[in-house]
């Protein structure tokens, strides 16, 4: 029988068929950890405490002049994720759910920062996990929406 063949060092190489299945899944693994949205909370009124509520009753708007009624600031969010994996939807929905962790029933989201198209060209041929995509928002609490949060979380 012949002895295995060795590197430099006398480590055993690896042998091709036992080993196939490593490449894709390395593969798979660094794309996937490209595709997350990472967010970051951070809570404005330690004085304010809301049970939380479903993102489903959180309200965007994309200005403080939108919101009609009075409101109380509770948290600060930020948000991001690579766009070339990550939709905007994708990037929001994650907003709304933090915000609905804090107890809040509306957002005001700021508008959307981008890389140009050339550096996520770039980014995606190299593999990048970089976040070009972001995005930050106003968590508010709106005492007169209650009943309708009420309603769409059932409680």
């Amino acid at each position: 029988m012949d002895a295995p063949k060795t590197l430099f060092s006398g480590i055993p190489i690896m042998s091709r068929k036992k080993f196939a299945w490593t490449l894709p899944l390395l593969s798979a693994a660094i794309l996937a950890s490209g595709c997350g949205v990472r967010t970051q909370t951070t809570e404005l009124n330690p004085n304010l405490v809301r049970s939380p509520t479903c993102d489903e009753a959180v309200d965007t708007y994309t200005s403080r002049a939108q919101v009609s009624n009075d409101y109380y600031e509770v948290a600060w969010i930020s948000a991001e994720g690579n766009s070339v994996y990550t939709s905007d939807g994708k990037i929001t929905a994650q907003v709304r759910k933090k915000a609905a962790e804090v107890g809040a029933n509306a957002i005001i989201v700021n508008d959307f920062k981008e890389s140009d198209a050339k550096a996520k060209v770039i980014g995606a041929a190299l593999g990048s996990a970089s976040a070009d995509a972001k995005v930050s928002a106003l968590a508010i609490y709106i005492p007169a929406e209650a009943d309708r949060v009420t309603l769409k979380c059932g409680r």
